[in-house]
């Protein structure tokens, strides 16, 4: 099921769709951004809204403004791929907003896979990329295998450690299956995105015990000591493991920043040097032309599985496909205080704002 915020439901704004993403690429424009350009990052962040992963959404967007009223990002990037073979490439993206980047690479290997059945891309001198999901889609689309990851600032420790080293770097894959929705898999190595820790601040609210730790190593429910100190990573050992691998693979393998030496996406206005990997597989070319009725068969089995007396079977991104058609045919949640900000800036701009719709 979706991420919920600590606050549940509560004090949420429906918005139109259509509406909310007419009113952001407008806001977009108004700095800069070419009409392609606020088309996409407008996509990303309605769509990890409209698929219930708030934190990922337009409550980021003052942290994007702030950036771009510093002149932190390169609006007009020249993407170069510094080397590259048959199977791979890797990018300097120069300072681009992240999402964009993101969306350029994921396009390359999309446009390179059919020589070799599977393509690579690596990504340097980046920034973060939001919602992790959203780029393993652009492969689905076509009816391919999609996979992003990426590093990120450093917010966890490493097992036994008390020094932030690692991130809370994400992973996330999509695998087309035939006549049913793509399996969507899309998680942080942390036990929660820093993100939702952020999203607790926000709200004024605790966190559960077991979430973070404080600068002195100690346990915490205070949010904002929680982001002063340490996120703990998922399962232990197995998820500061899962975080380094994903450092060496985004970060090392692209000449990108790695370990603490990510930098931070506020206070900095040269790239943070967040290293990404892409990767695309054609599974047609890989297994043959039954892979669309193997993961069929595939889903099926799951579906038709027996679940746990009073619960019902789930696939990755079930969640997601269920939000998204919820916000189709009732409107995209916002918290209030989204919904504020995204005003406040909309009315600084003179453009036209989304009104509320009635519950």
């Amino acid at each position: 099921m979706p991420e919920q915020s600590p606050a549940g439901e509560q004090n949420q704004i429906l918005v139109d769709p259509g509406r909310l993403i007419t009113a952001v690429t407008q806001l977009w424009l108004t700095y800069g951004l070419d009409s392609e350009a606020a088309r996409q990052l407008t996509e990303t962040f309605v769509t990890a809204d409209r698929a219930g992963v708030s934190t990922h959404g337009l409550m980021a967007l003052s942290g994007y403004i702030k950036r771009l009223d510093a002149q932190g990002f390169n609006l007009q990037p020249h993407y170069q791929i510094v080397r590259s073979s048959a199977a791979f490439a890797v990018v300097d993206a120069d300072n681009a907003i992240g999402m964009l980047s993101a969306h350029y690479c994921m396009q390359l290997a999309i446009e390179r896979v059919a020589a070799a059945g599977v393509f690579t891309v690596f990504c340097r001198s980046s920034n973060t990329f939001g919602p992790a999901f959203v780029y393993p889609r652009l492969a689905t689309a076509r009816g391919l295998i999609g996979l992003a990851i990426s590093n990120s600032p450093a917010a966890m420790p490493v097992s036994n450690g008390r020094e932030p080293l690692l991130g809370t770097n994400p992973f996330a894959i999509a695998v087309p299956c035939g006549r049913y929705p793509a399996i969507e898999f899309d998680m942080a190595t942390s036990l929660v995105a820093k993100s939702k820790i952020n999203e607790a601040r926000l709200s004024n609210q605790a966190i559960p015990l077991g979430w973070a730790l404080d600068q002195d190593g100690q346990p915490t429910t205070d949010p904002v000591e929680a982001i002063r100190g340490l996120v703990l990573p998922m399962a232990g050992h197995k998820g500061a493991g899962l975080a380094m691998s994903i450092d060496i693979l985004s970060g090392v393998l692209s000449g990108a920043s790695f370990l603490n030496r990510v930098g931070k996406f506020y206070g900095n206005t040269s790239a943070m040097d967040v290293g990404q990997m892409f990767v695309v597989i054609d599974p047609r070319q890989v297994m043959g032309p039954d892979y669309d009725q193997v993961m069929e068969d595939y889903v099926q089995t799951i579906r038709q599985s027996r679940a746990i007396e009073g619960q019902e079977i789930h696939l990755p991104g079930d969640g997601r496909h269920q939000m998204e058609l919820r916000s189709d045919g009732e409107g995209i949640q916002l918290s209030q205080a989204t919904y504020a900000n995204l005003v406040q800036f909309l009315d600084q701009h003179q453009i036209s704002i989304p009104q509320p719709l009635e519950d």
